[in-house]
């Protein structure tokens, strides 16, 4: 069990891969892991956690959501953990509602490409407003919401109008690196910050 959660969290720390709106191009993540590196005895043990009850380490609740990701299972995923919130709902405060909020709304990203092109505008846009209300009712103070959101935003197309957002979400999140779970974390907020400053013609700030 060491060594699942060990794999877990790296998979937790590359699960800022976002399908790209429109194309099917290779997305980066901080972990190159194929479906068959989570076996299905793994995911149901984590799917059994989070079954029985709202997770008191919220590591078990991304641990789940990056396993789902890894196994290239984000619809079901994201199905599973939006089934779980209106389950426990009644029992959570606001800080965990944005955690499950934030892992549902990475997971529909990462699903984004496999929607049709007739329902995908719309389907993007309920997963910004569920970004929305996670960073809405955690404060805008909880690390991992806010390195979700910007890492999802900073891969959306411009006629979303999030790139603003995704610095701002991106800057908090350079500026806190203490409330990260680990440094690790800090690796895809530069790389999405060097993006972006480069998408501007900034150079200097994109190699910084």
């Amino acid at each position: 069990m060491r060594k699942l959660i060990s794999l877990l969290v790296v998979l937790v720390l590359g699960a800022g891969l976002l399908a790209y709106f429109g194309e099917n191009r290779p997305i980066r993540v901080g972990a190159e892991l194929t479906p068959s590196d989570v076996s299905s005895p793994e995911l149901e043990y984590l799917k059994a956690v989070n079954s029985a009850a709202p997770p008191k380490d919220p590591q078990l609740l991304f641990l789940l959501m990056g396993a789902y990701a890894n196994a290239n299972r984000q619809l079901e995923g994201a199905e599973f953990l939006s089934g779980r919130l209106n389950e426990f709902g009644p029992h959570l405060n606001d800080p965990q509602k944005a955690l499950y909020l934030s892992a549902i709304g990475l997971l529909r990203a990462q699903h984004a490409s496999s929607v049709s092109l007739l329902h995908r505008v719309g389907y993007v846009r309920d997963t910004i407003a569920m970004l929305d209300q996670s960073k809405r009712i955690s404060g805008g103070q909880i690390f991992v919401v806010n390195w979700i959101s910007g890492v999802v935003r900073a891969q959306l197309p411009g006629f979303f109008h999030q790139k603003q957002a995704a610095w701002g979400d991106l800057r908090w999140c350079a500026a806190n690196i203490d409330k990260a779970p680990s440094v690790g974390w800090l690796r895809e907020v530069d790389f999405h910050l060097g993006k972006l400053a480069f998408a501007d013609g900034d150079q200097v700030k994109a190699q910084d």
